[in-house]
């Protein structure tokens, strides 16, 4: 039985200089409807006054520049403020605050209405634009396409991620189980061998340290010399190399994390994982603990997708053998279902 499931996919974009002033028009437009949408709240909300609610459509009546960008990006804009301060009132987050555009990430999301946003080999349309722009599709999209995001880090570097209704085919059952724990330096540690390994995260961690050393030696030469940090050049070139060295390692985690998942998905239907429940023994590595979380995350409902099933144990991190413990609890389980004569759900 096939499953409708939400799946994003995010491609680097290739604006012309046109095509760059209209995406950053639209994030100040969207940023300053927010903010006059929040600022409106937090009158309401101070005075107890009950006024007329405060929509973009009356906002365009009162800014006439607002009528130049996508109307669909300052209707996202207002219920993306709606759903901050039901997370605030739910007690699920902080209370929303003013965006700003020293923020190093802009964004708008927009909607597909009618086929106003689609896909010509590597050419993008989008709402409101006249001329095509260019992406780098590196994978073929599958499904209806609901909306589109788009974002660009300092204005220089653009990116898109489009939302697709997708219909997802149950992998076929093999009757194979696998057993995964955490491990610092490659992140899983299983009881069969992994055919990927995380050769170029762990490099890059590896570039990225001697990078940070490097940056910090110049830290303390600009001290000695009693300079600004923000005036020593020295510092602030090698400081871009870390901050791009970052980038670079975070996403090869995150590569990495996506082949593995789908690996073991793909090749077992039952996974057991380690819970960890110990903040002890949780060594630094190339790994953080972090990456595992992400792991678990993406594993769980690629399963689920998939059809195949994933069980947690929860495990004692002062345990050296962890592996060992986590074989023993599955064997015990798999002779527990042996012996009720049906597989337990």
């Amino acid at each position: 039985m096939k499953l409708s499931v939400l799946k994003a996919y995010k491609f680097r974009i290739y604006p012309t200089e046109e095509q760059k002033q209209f995406f950053i028009q639209t994030f100040g437009c969207v940023r300053f409807t927010y903010n006059q949408l929040l600022k409106a709240k937090m009158e309401e909300l101070t005075t107890n006054a009950e006024k007329e609610k405060l929509t973009p459509a009356k906002l365009k009546k009162e800014y006439p520049f607002l009528k130049e960008t996508d109307s669909l990006a300052l209707a996202n804009a207002q219920r993306n403020l709606e759903r901050a301060f039901r997370n605030y009132f739910q007690k699920r987050a902080g209370f929303p605050k003013l965006k700003t555009k020293k923020n190093i990430w802009q964004s708008y999301t927009t909607n597909n209405q009618q086929h106003t946003i689609y896909l010509v080999d590597d050419q993008l349309k989008l709402p409101k634009l006249k001329s095509f722009v260019a992406v780098k599709r590196h994978r073929p999209i599958n499904g209806q396409i609901k909306s589109a995001t788009i974002s660009a880090r300092n204005n220089t570097e653009f990116y898109i991620s489009i939302l697709c209704i997708e219909e997802i085919q149950p992998l076929p059952k093999n009757q194979r189980k696998i057993a995964l724990v955490y491990h610092p330096e490659v992140l899983v540690e299983a009881n069969a061998q992994l055919p990927f390994i995380s050769t170029n995260a762990i490099k890059s961690q590896q570039r990225l340290a001697r990078a940070e050393r490097k940056l910090n030696v110049k830290a303390k030469a600009v001290k000695r010399k009693k300079m600004v940090l923000s005036h020593a050049r020295n510092y602030q070139k090698q400081k871009g190399k870390v901050s791009q060295l970052y980038r670079a390692h975070r996403d090869q985690k995150k590569e990495y994390i996506d082949q593995v998942t789908f690996h073991l998905v793909k090749q077992y239907d039952t996974i057991f994982l380690e819970r960890l429940i110990d903040e002890t023994c949780r060594s630094t590595g190339n790994f953080s603990v972090s990456d595992w979380h992400q792991f678990i995350r993406k594993i769980t409902y690629k399963a689920e997708w998939y059809d195949k099933e994933v069980r947690f144990i929860s495990l004692s991190a002062k345990e050296c053998q962890k592996m060992t413990q986590m074989l023993r609890v599955i064997e015990s389980e798999t002779n527990w279902e042996e012996r009720q004569g049906s597989p337990r759900g």
